[in-house]
């Protein structure tokens, strides 16, 4: 009898090992909340970059756009492409370290579009004006020529902003 009692003494759970059971579920529980956390942290991380990305690549757009436009004879576009490349010039700003040069380079093609707006403008007036007009369409020309290369230094500027060369997929760890 008293064997029968040791055995069954001996197969009972004690509370010494609920404590020890429960103290790996948790530390289970505890290791799931981690990994979870950790991989939303580094979604949240990327989808920043992300975002930045799209903004930096929305200034870049902007210039294009209006670089395209002044060579179009498409005019009703052309004040809305101004006013994007505007809201970009100010944004690149806060977007792109000020040592990189991007702001002062947008800035160099938002200037560069009067010369081609004004001729565009005298052009639709009708006004014929041989000496004026040779004027302003040399201005225009040179104009264009030199937002063409601002466009050029802009993509070189851009570079490392927009590469993706160094970009990683997301990986859990």
């Amino acid at each position: 009898m008293t064997a029968e009692v040791a055995s069954v003494v001996s197969s009972v759970i004690t509370s010494t090992d609920i404590t020890f059971y429960l103290s790996i579920a948790a530390a289970l529980i505890s290791l799931a909340t981690f990994t979870v956390g950790y991989s939303q942290m580094r979604i949240a991380s990327a989808k920043t970059k992300f975002d930045l990305y799209n903004k930096r690549f929305s200034v870049y757009l902007a210039a294009l756009e209006f670089y395209q436009y002044m060579h179009s004879d498409v005019q009703e576009e052309l004040k809305s492409k101004s006013n994007k490349l505007t809201h970009a010039y100010r944004e690149s700003k806060f977007l792109f370290d000020a040592e990189d040069g991007v702001y002062e380079t947008l800035g160099r093609i938002q200037k560069a579009g009067v010369p081609v707006r004004v001729y565009s403008e005298f052009k639709k007036s009708g006004t014929v004006d041989g000496d004026r007009s040779k004027k302003l369409f040399d201005k225009s020309q040179a104009a264009l020529l030199e937002m063409e290369k601002d466009i050029y230094i802009l993509e070189d500027q851009l570079k490392n902003y927009l590469s993706f060369h160094n970009v990683r997929g997301w990986t859990l760890f």
